[in-house]
């Protein structure tokens, strides 16, 4: 399991916006210091021009602004490119613009003050154009045609990991694209009708069901006081679905997915659970749900280099005689080679990581420099331990606040020999100020959410702990 970014994180000055991993096809970024993180937040100079790539959804790749060159859209236009017909409509259309075909890529126009329209769309929805495709189209003005054995082959991986059957497994370009399409099948089939997010989750789920829908009632701590209120909201209003996390993102709270999902029953309610950070290995949450949302970027992949997602649709379920779309590329033919390997030793890697991170937070929790620990494994909850897979451990995300954290946050993250990068579930440990990257512009809102600002965020990879340990105990003060 040794990795060049055990040995060499990527997190000193110089490091600043090297991908991480080293590849042109890397989905993180080198952050390595407070000030470039609030840099990179207000979009400054100094550390936006240094960054040679960035998280595919959320910093359109240097390959993807040749495409949008190459595509050359007329003054006052502008034009973002995509892989699928529907995915250039949609945007188009909420851009106000037109969906081309232009050399077996479809291209969506519109006016370039609708950019940040776009932008959103390309973001929240994730139904991006790959790096890789892009690399190739700009090569050949061709796309590599979809290899459905390959597929087939990923998706019966897929299946006997996550105890539901290939069909109903399909692939997506990115968690967020399989996470949208649930969200389109569950307000198709309750049009008109609000959505649920219960519990903290990762922000552009949030985003995807209050800009893309009617709207969304939120119950940020997901807890029995919640659970409560929601009770009382499905007596006298119509929901189009249920989406939570399983663990959330960065609290790491388990909710009650058992009893939501037997309230969602009583009022024929669908219920969408994100398992990335709990992950297939650990947990089995298919029984309690309609559709789980995986983002294959992080665990499955495990390596850094490539963004996919699928969507498993419970075989006994309210989708299971209407199962979404499964044509074939819905993950880039190149993509989808990448992803087949990467993923063969995820089993492994998760042993290796789980234990890595119960040391690490039993390890933090009983540190005096540190305020509070969140991970599942230090207090394991009732559901949790039911879901909990035989021979299974607890993830391999740890979020923890030190104490007085505005003073010692920075200098903490600045100075742990980690990888600092967004992402998680690789095979290197990465840490990141998790709630400034991704609420810097609502702080103020996530931490009424119960969300502090100054929380880190560890991604624990497979390096041995006893060389993990001494890079805490030398950041710690």
């Amino acid at each position: 399991m040794n990795h060049p970014l055990h040995a060499r994180p990527l997190c000193r000055v110089e490091d600043l916006g090297s991908p991480i991993p080293d590849s042109p096809h890397a989905v993180s970024v080198c952050l390595p210091t407070w000030a470039d993180i609030i840099g990179y937040e207000e979009k400054d100079p100094r550390v936006i021009d240094t960054m040679r790539t960035g998280y595919p959804r959320f910093f359109f790749h240097p390959l993807i602004n040749q495409v949008r060159a190459a595509l050359e859209p007329k003054p006052g236009r502008d034009v973002l490119p995509f892989a699928d017909q529907s995915a250039a409509e949609q945007c188009a259309t909420l851009a106000q613009g037109k969906a081309v075909d232009v050399h077996g890529l479809w291209a969506a126009y519109f006016p370039a003050e609708n950019l940040p329209v776009a932008r959103a769309y390309w973001q929240h929805a994730g139904r991006i154009l790959s790096s890789r495709a892009a690399e190739d189209w700009l090569d050949s003005k061709r796309l590599r045609a979809p290899d459905t054995a390959l597929e087939q082959i990923l998706r019966e991986r897929l299946a006997l990991w996550s105890g539901a059957p290939a069909q109903n497994i399909s692939l997506h370009p990115s968690g967020m694209a399989a996470i949208y399409r649930a969200f389109e099948a569950v307000t198709e089939r309750r049009p008109g009708k609000r959505t649920v997010m219960f519990g903290f989750p990762y922000t552009d789920t949030l985003k995807i069901l209050t800009k893309f829908g009617p709207g969304a009632e939120f119950y940020p701590r997901g807890d029995a006081a919640d659970l409560a209120s929601l009770r009382d909201l499905l007596a006298r209003e119509e929901i189009a679905g249920i989406f939570c996390e399983f663990p959330s993102n960065p609290l790491l709270n388990t909710p009650d997915l058992p009893a939501l999902h037997e309230m969602a029953k009583a009022h024929d309610i669908p219920v969408v659970v994100d398992d990335t950070i709990g992950t297939f290995f650990n947990v089995d949450v298919l029984p309690h749900v309609d559709f789980i949302a995986t983002s294959l970027t992080k665990a499955i992949s495990g390596e850094g280099d490539v963004m996919a997602g699928a969507l498993t649709v419970n075989p006994r379920g309210l989708f299971s005689d209407n199962l979404p779309s499964t044509a074939p590329g819905g993950i880039y033919a190149r993509d989808l080679e990448v992803l087949e390997r990467n993923s063969r030793d995820f089993p492994e890697r998760m042993q290796i990581a789980n234990i890595n991170a119960l040391e690490l937070a039993r390890f933090l929790a009983a540190h005096p420099a540190v305020d509070h620990v969140w991970y599942p494994g230090l207090n394991p909850s009732p559901v949790y331990e039911q879901l909990r897979k035989a021979g299974s451990g607890f993830g391999a995300v740890v979020s923890f606040l030190p104490r007085d954290a505005a003073k010692n946050t920075p200098h903490i993250f600045e100075n742990l020999q980690l990888s600092h990068g967004i992402s998680l579930g690789t095979k290197y440990s990465l840490v990141c100020p998790y709630v400034q990257l991704a609420h810097y512009h609502e702080l103020a809102w996530a931490k009424e959410c119960g969300i502090d600002p100054h929380l880190l965020r560890v991604a624990v990879g497979t390096e041995p702990w006893k060389e993990l340990r001494p890079r805490f105990e030398t950041a710690l003060p």
